[in-house]
């Protein structure tokens, strides 16, 4: 911004610099500097014009005096350090107007002049980058961001595609300004930015929304067979993971990872501020989730959202009165159909299905199918037809505000009895999620499915709950429960008496899983349980081999029959594990 001009001594006459501005110098202006180093101002238009006079006699009567009687004196200078606006506010509150200011080095001597509009042109291009750039993180400002969404959505009218908004939340930017400092908390803050614009394609725009949060909006060109909202979950996954990895400049409790919501829009019209918040909502359901996590927002989140389930199938393990042998129910269990023809427990889908707010899609699945086996087998085997099945709820899936309706369409679909499904709730849930949705599942108790209470004794929480407004027809103790008792650990087996006591109180049956040894068989018999499930009495079976051992335990169970007694299964590490822990059965 600054132009070099000449300077010259305060005597020199004003002839030479008149000729000189008429023969030599180009520069907008001259400095003139005076004996006691003060520096003056000469404008070559005023000066000109002063030289030249009204009648044309201004050089006979300036010619030979001294330039710095036609030089402004006083005027404020700069130095080529000073800011836009330090300048910009000197040009304002200047008596003489919008004049140039003098520049000077650090020593004090002239060496140039900086033009008012050049600095009023640099101030207000600075003012709109400030508009547009968020200036810790350096990323895209809200207003820039906002204005950018706008572009983008209306775009859609003459360029078909989809637009996804992104919204990301740190989990813990406030635990470390408070541990570390604000300073740290801003070096987080550059961090995130720098990592999510690392991960972007050049087209994407990041912004910085305010605080801790921030977000992210693409435009997703169609391909075939491409589901748009599979495309931008897989985007919000990327940004999620690339905040999940370890920034080697942070110390390690300075780090934070993020709670992610996708919205996404195909339509040219979408109102785009209810299009952020629908991504706000869905970030803020990932945060109370657990955080780390990706959610879809909108109704597909729930009932509507595909789930990849061509290598999925149920495998069913029995629950076994051992008073009689008789089966009562039956547990869904899901598992995955690996390459090979085995049998796999599907974690990474399940885990998937968490981060991707699929999580009651898929346990919809599973009870479709139940149910859809239950109505089978009750004309297939009509006097040894399992009661009950049992189909475990994630503890995502519970959040769902439309749970109840969602899950009796489900059922009323397949023509399955509502008495003969029950929904297993696990403790690892939450008492307070569990306590939020009791208006749900009372819904669902109500129209007559019933609820057992998994996990039991993993943890103690979940005790008081019994006896409550929860609708628990069975609780289910843990197979850490069992294991202890069966060692003889004193604690484990009065956990198994205090679990039977209290269903009693509250007439609550009570199932013991993971029952796989004599000595846990015994245990809990001497408890008063008698309902058990597990690889003693048997492992999780397909559907052939579960129709042949219902068979064979209502031939055991009818009257007169000697009852069996339970055969040890060696306990293997196949592909039909047992499903005693938590977030694992379906």
């Amino acid at each position: 911004m600054v132009e070099p001009c000449p300077v010259v001594p305060a005597s020199t006459p004003c002839a030479h610099v008149d000729q000189a501005f008429r023969t030599e110098w180009t520069a907008p202006a001259a400095l003139v500097r005076a004996a006691d180093g003060s520096i003056g101002l000469l404008g070559r238009a005023s000066f000109l014009s002063m030289m030249a006079g009204r009648y044309g006699y201004g050089r006979s009567l300036w010619g030979k005096r001294p330039i710095a009687a036609l030089a402004t004196w006083g005027a404020a200078t700069v130095r080529p350090t000073t800011t836009v606006a330090q300048a910009a506010a000197l040009i304002a509150d200047s008596p003489e107007g919008y004049r140039d200011l003098p520049v000077v080095d650090e020593n004090g001597l002239p060496v140039g002049v900086v033009r008012p509009v050049r600095v009023m042109r640099a101030l207000a291009d600075q003012t709109a980058h400030r508009a547009a750039i968020d200036e810790l993180t350096g990323v895209s400002s809200r207003a820039r961001f906002i204005e950018e969404l706008d572009a983008r959505v209306a775009g859609l009218a003459q360029d078909p595609g989809a637009v996804a908004v992104v919204f990301l939340d740190l989990d813990r930017l406030k635990q470390v300004n408070d541990l570390f400092g604000h300073s740290l908390g801003d070096a987080l803050l550059r961090s995130v930015a720098r990592r999510l614009t690392g991960v972007l394609d050049p087209d994407d725009l990041v912004g910085r929304l305010g605080g801790d949060e921030f977000a992210v909006v693409s435009f997703l060109r169609p391909a075939p067979g491409v589901d748009p909202t599979v495309a931008a979950l897989a985007l919000g996954e990327r940004l999620r993971a690339s905040l999940a990895e370890r920034d080697e400049t942070l110390p390690v409790l300075a780090e934070s990872r993020a709670s992610v919501g996708v919205a996404v829009t195909e339509n040219a019209a979408t109102d785009t501020g209810a299009l952020l918040r629908t991504a706000d909502e869905a970030m803020y359901a990932a945060k109370t989730a657990g955080g780390d996590r990706v959610r879809l927002a909108g109704p597909t989140s729930a009932v509507g959202r595909a789930v990849p389930t061509d290598d999925l199938l149920l495998v069913y393990q029995p629950v076994v009165d051992v008073r009689s042998g008789r089966v009562t129910a039956v547990e869904a269990l899901l598992r995955t159909c690996q390459a090979d023809g085995s049998l796999g427990f599907p974690s990474e889908r399940l885990h998937s299905a968490a981060r991707a707010g699929t999580t009651l899609a898929l346990d919809r699945w599973v009870l479709e199918r139940a149910c859809q086996d239950m109505v089978r087998w009750a004309a297939q085997l009509p006097d040894a037809a399992p009661p009950r099945v049992h189909v475990n709820l994630a503890p995502e899936s519970i959040r769902a505000p439309d749970l109840a309706d969602t899950l009796l369409a489900t059922i009323e679909a397949t023509g399955c009895d509502r008495d003969r499904v029950c929904l297993e709730l696990s403790e690892y849930a939450g008492v307070d999620d569990l306590v939020r949705a009791t208006p749900q599942l009372a819904i669902l108790a109500t129209a007559g499915v019933r609820f057992a209470l998994d996990d039991m004794g993993a943890t103690l929480g979940a005790l008081r709950l019994l006896g409550t407004a929860l609708p628990i027809d069975c609780v289910k103790v843990d197979r850490s429960v069992v294991e202890g008792s069966g060692q003889g650990l004193a604690f484990d087996a009065e956990m198994l008496s205090l679990v039977r006591r209290l269903a009693e109180r509250f007439t609550i049956d009570v199932v013991a899983e993971g029952v796989e040894t004599a000595p846990e068989d015994a245990a809990v018999r001497r408890s008063g349980i008698h309902h058990v499930q597990g690889f003693l009495h048997s492992r999780p079976l397909l559907e052939d081999d579960l129709v042949a051992f219902l068979a064979q335990a209502a031939a055991a169970s009818a009257p007169g029959a000697a009852v069996p007694q339970p055969r040890v299964v060696r306990r293997t590490r196949d592909t039909t594990a047992d499903d005693a822990h938590p977030g694992t059965v379906r």
